[in-house]
């Protein structure tokens, strides 16, 4: 198991988020996170991620977690391969720059454009190739379709599928779409 939650609550002051959550992720599986917005998809993905701490329960995660949240977070003066070669470094990882300028292509990016000049889509396909860089058993994926096109979404499709055969993923998404390419979803209530 990847990823084992009992009774995992989060409280913000008074408002509970999230309560009494039971959540599994088995290797080799994807699980969709369904609900409306405060529902707590988010702040489950926070919590897999070790951004945010359960108010009470119990959380085991088995493997390095990558989290693509939304939007995801660059250094917008720095260009695509610039961000990509500080994210390996900064992850202890060998920063070789023709392996990013690989990635870098695959998702359909120029190497030297500064992010200043990147739309949504286009940071969003740059988070995708800085996942596969690192390459984590777990990917969580906080709407990881919004602001892709449709060859973005294709391309999005086929790393989930990757990531699911050296892993496990979690997808937050408003988007049923998704349900036929996962193993199952879990539905989060509306906020507490």
């Amino acid at each position: 198991m990847l990823v084992l939650a009992k009774g995992l609550s989060k409280r913000y002051g008074r408002d509970w988020v999230l309560r009494n959550l039971d959540f599994q992720l088995a290797e080799g599986e994807t699980v969709a996170l369904l609900g409306p917005n405060g529902a707590g998809k988010t702040t489950l993905l926070r919590m897999l991620a070790g951004l945010v701490r359960p108010t009470s329960g119990s959380l085991e995660v088995r493997g390095r977690v990558g989290f693509l949240s939304n939007p995801p977070a660059f250094y917008r003066h720095l260009s695509g391969l610039e961000n990509l070669l500080y994210a390996l470094r900064m992850e202890g990882r060998r920063a070789d720059p023709h392996r990013v300028r690989t990635a870098l292509e695959r998702v359909g990016l120029p190497p030297h454009k500064p992010l200043l000049g990147y739309s949504s889509g286009m940071r969003k396909r740059l988070a995708l190739a800085r996942l596969a860089l690192l390459g984590p058993e777990i990917w969580l994926l906080d709407e990881p379709e919004t602001a892709l096109d449709t060859e973005g979404r294709g391309l999005l499709e086929g790393m989930v599928q990757e990531a699911r055969s050296r892993g496990g993923v979690v997808i937050a998404t408003h988007d049923r779409g998704w349900l036929p390419l996962v193993n199952r979803s879990v539905q989060l209530g509306a906020p507490l």
